[in-house]
C-alpha cells in the first residue's frame, strides 16, 4: 500500500516515487506482454504455415492457375521467411523476458518496502525511501544496460549479414 499524505516529513517525498515505481512496473508489465504477443503469434503462425506447405504443395490448386500450388508454397515460405526476420530483428523473445523479468523485479521491491522486509527491515523511513530509490534505480539501470546490449548486437548482426 502506498503511503498518505500527510504521513510526517515522507509523505511529501513519497508520492513521486511510488507514482514512478507504479508507472515502470504498468510500463513493463504492457511490454512485456505486447512482446510476448508478438513472439507468440509469429511462432503460431510459422507452425501453422510450415505444416500447411506440405499440404498445398500436393493439394494446393486454385481454380484459374495452372501452377498454383508453387504459387501458395511460395508464399507460404515467404510469410515464414518474413516472420523469422521480424523476430529477429525485433527480439520479441528476448525483450519479453527482459521486461517480464524487469517488472517482476520491481514488484518485488515495491513489496519488500510495503512489509518492511528485505533490506527495508529496522530501517527510518527516510532510510527505507532512499534504498528504494536507490534499489529500483538500480533495477532500471540494469535492464537497460541489458536491452542496449541486445540491440548494439542485433545492430552488428544486420550490418554484418
Amino acid at each position: 500500500m502506498a503511503p498518505k499524505r500527510g504521513e510526517g516529513s515522507q509523505a511529501l517525498k513519497m508520492p513521486p516515487l511510488w507514482e514512478r515505481l507504479q508507472s515502470q512496473i504498468e510500463w513493463y508489465d504492457r511490454k512485456a506482454t505486447a512482446n510476448q504477443r508478438a513472439y507468440k503469434a509469429s511462432k503460431i503462425t510459422i507452425i501453422v504455415l510450415a505444416i500447411a506447405m506440405p499440404v498445398l504443395a500436393e493439394y494446393g490448386k486454385l481454380p484459374g492457375f495452372e501452377d498454383s500450388r508453387a504459387l501458395l508454397v511460395g508464399i507460404a515460405a515467404g510469410v515464414i521467411l518474413l516472420l523469422e526476420g521480424l523476430q529477429h530483428l525485433n527480439k520479441w523473445q528476448e525483450n519479453w523476458i527482459l521486461y517480464r523479468s524487469t517488472c517482476e523485479g520491481l514488484r518485488y521491491e515495491q513489496h519488500l518496502y510495503n512489509e518492511k522486509a528485505g533490506p527495508y527491515a529496522n530501517l527510518k523511513p527516510e532510510e527505507a525511501h532512499r534504498a528504494l530509490a536507490e534499489r529500483v534505480g538500480a533495477l532500471s539501470s540494469a535492464e537497460h544496460s541489458k536491452w542496449v546490449h541486445a540491440h548494439v548486437e542485433k545492430n552488428e548482426t544486420t550490418a554484418g549479414a
